[in-house]
C-alpha cells in the first residue's frame, strides 16, 4: 500500500512541474491598451496635396492663368484625440506655389513684357494647426470629419521665369530662350492664412486662404491671388 501511495505521490509532483505557466511564455498582447491609432488617442500621417489658384474676386490681383496655376505640398500631421468628435493637432510640409502669368494688354506685373510662357515660384517650410469635428461614429478609422485652421510659411526661396522663341538662330543658333531669376526682392519672405478641409478616410477637399501679402507693399505691384482649392491624400 505505502509503494502505491508513493508512486501516486510521484505522479501528482510531475504533474504540477510539468504544467507550462503560458503566461510568462506566451504574454497577451492586448493587455496594454493601443493609443496610437486612427481613431485613437494620437495618431501620425503623410499626406499630399495638389491646389488650384482659384481667382480672389478681387481687381487688384495679377492676372494669372488659373488653370496652370496651382500649389503642390507633401508633409507630416500629428493628430490628438479629446473626444470622440473632437481633435486638435498640428502639421509641418514642404510646399511649391507656381502663378503662370497671362500675357495680354494688362499684364503689368512683374513687367508688361510678353513672353511665350511666364511664371513666378514661391517654395516654403510651412506649420499648421487645426482643430478637427468628426460627423460619424467609427471604429479605429478616420472617418468623416471637417478640419478648420491656420498656417504660417516661411518662403525660402522664389523664382521669375520666361520662355520665349527667337525670330531667328541668333549667334549661338539658338531658337529658345529661357531666362531664370531668383532671390527676387519683391518677394515677403513670410506669409500666414487660413486652412480648411473635408474630408473622408484618406481622401480629402480641401481650401487655403492667405491672409497676407505675397509681393511688399513697397513695389506697389498688384498682389498675387489668395484662393486656392483642391484634393488632399493621407497616407498611412
Amino acid at each position: 500500500m505505502k509503494y502505491i501511495l508513493l508512486v501516486l505521490i510521484l505522479f501528482s509532483s510531475f504533474n504540477i512541474f510539468s504544467q507550462n505557466v503560458l503566461l510568462e511564455e506566451n504574454p497577451i498582447n492586448d493587455t496594454l491598451i493601443p493609443k496610437t491609432g486612427p481613431n485613437l488617442k494620437r495618431f501620425n500621417l503623410f499626406c499630399f496635396g495638389y491646389e488650384v489658384i482659384a481667382d480672389n474676386f478681387s481687381n487688384q490681383t495679377a492676372t494669372v492663368r488659373n488653370g496652370a496655376s496651382s500649389v503642390f505640398y507633401f508633409g507630416y500631421r500629428h493628430k490628438m484625440k479629446i473626444n470622440n468628435f473632437w481633435s486638435v493637432g498640428y502639421g509641418l510640409n514642404l510646399n511649391s506655389s507656381t502663378y503662370s502669368i497671362k500675357q495680354n494688354v494688362k499684364k503689368i506685373f512683374p513687367d508688361s513684357l510678353k513672353h511665350k510662357r511666364e511664371r513666378l515660384m514661391v517654395s516654403g517650410l510651412g506649420f499648421q494647426l487645426f482643430t478637427r469635428f468628426n460627423f460619424d461614429k467609427r471604429g479605429n478609422k478616420i472617418g468623416k470629419y471637417l478640419d478648420v485652421g491656420c498656417y504660417a510659411n516661411w518662403d525660402f526661396a522664389n523664382s521669375h521665369f520666361t520662355k520665349d522663341n527667337t525670330v531667328a538662330a541668333d549667334s549661338s543658333n539658338a531658337k529658345v530662350i529661357t531666362v531664370t531669376e531668383q532671390k527676387l526682392k519683391y518677394f515677403e519672405n513670410y506669409e500666414y492664412g487660413f486652412k480648411a478641409r473635408i474630408g473622408s478616410n484618406h481622401f480629402a477637399i480641401c481650401a487655403t486662404y492667405r491672409f497676407s501679402d505675397l509681393i511688399k507693399p513697397s513695389y506697389k505691384y498688384p498682389e498675387l491671388p489668395k484662393l486656392s482649392v483642391g484634393l488632399e491624400i493621407g497616407i498611412y
